[in-house]
């Protein structure tokens, strides 16, 4: 192989692989996942749990809303994503991981946190 060949081998491989990574091959919800470590909260007492559920899902709206704002635009789309997607998806994964921990503590149901099942014991 030519060094002219590999050359555009190269090339043809970068934007290939760009195009591969940018076609949504994972979901939002595998990446908001990706972003945030498991069991983060854990040692959280409900009461910081309903807390913290609270300031995530205001600034989730607050995020929303720039992004309606950007427009449905290709430029806009673009833009939002660029700059509010990273830290919206980021809250979507601290959102679950919230969740996760109200439902292992059996807390009550706050803003974004489920209420605990039928027959569960009293919340903390």
């Amino acid at each position: 192989m030519t060094r002219l060949q590999a050359i555009r081998i190269v090339a043809l491989l970068g934007p290939l692989s760009g195009a591969f990574a940018l076609s949504g091959c994972a979901s939002e919800d595998a990446a908001s996942r990706f972003l945030v470590e498991p069991d983060r909260f854990v040692l959280y007492s409900c009461q910081e749990i309903a807390t913290a559920s609270q300031a995530n899902l205001n600034r989730q709206r607050e995020l929303e809303a720039l992004m309606a704002k950007a427009g449905p635009s290709a430029g806009g789309q673009l833009a939002s994503g660029m700059a509010y997607a990273p830290e919206y998806n980021q809250l979507r994964g601290e959102m679950v991981q919230l969740r996760k921990a109200a439902a292992d503590k059996n807390c009550r149901a706050g803003p974004g946190v489920p209420a605990p099942a039928a027959g569960a014991p009293a919340p903390r």
